[in-house]
């Protein structure tokens, strides 16, 4: 669905790299007489050396959930770069900017090859509160218990045809945030 394998492949490689160098490294300070067995379990080692590195993984992969890359939502719409950026610029489609400067698309937005219709009714509501969006995304993606007693999320009212409704939401969403 998404398009995460070549970001996966070049990560792996980064990994490959990075090993590489420690382990050419620490055969230096072998072969200058440095005793690597006093430092322990080798997993205890790893896991105090990948703590001190400071990565993080971003709470938002779990709130947004899988995206494409402009490439991989142009090849999933069958469209063009143009296309995509009129969808966004329509409110058709979000657009979240990283900032490590990636562009990704939430791929909650697609379902059958297709943009979820009533995202431009939806998105200039929210946008009339916060233009954000990323708060748009957690908001149309995070799922919440319905009076029936299961989740639902507001993308999928959307894509089940229920616009009225979720712009309904999204004027109550914004109004309790200004009140």
């Amino acid at each position: 669905m998404s398009d995460f394998r070549p970001q996966v492949e070049a990560e792996a490689r980064a990994v490959d790299a990075l090993l590489g160098a420690i382990r050419e490294r620490l055969l230096s300070l072998v072969g200058d007489g440095a005793k690597v067995t006093v430092l322990g379990d080798p997993g205890s080692v790893a896991a105090d050396v990948v703590a001190r590195l400071g990565l993080v993984k971003s709470p938002w992969a779990d709130i947004v959930g899988p995206c494409f890359t402009s490439g991989g939502l142009q090849q999933e719409l069958g469209v063009g770069r143009a296309a995509i950026s009129k969808a966004v610029r329509e409110g058709r489609a979000i657009r979240l900017d990283t900032t490590d400067r990636r562009t990704l698309y939430p791929a909650f937005q697609v379902r059958n090859r297709a943009l979820v219709p009533g995202l431009s009714e939806v998105l200039p509501i929210l946008r009339s509160h916060v233009d954000d969006a990323w708060a748009w995304a957690q908001w149309l993606n995070t799922a919440m218990l319905s009076d029936g007693g299961h989740t639902e999320r507001y993308i999928d009212r959307l894509a089940a045809g229920d616009v009225a409704g979720v712009a309904a939401a999204a004027r109550h969403a914004v109004a309790a945030h200004k009140a």
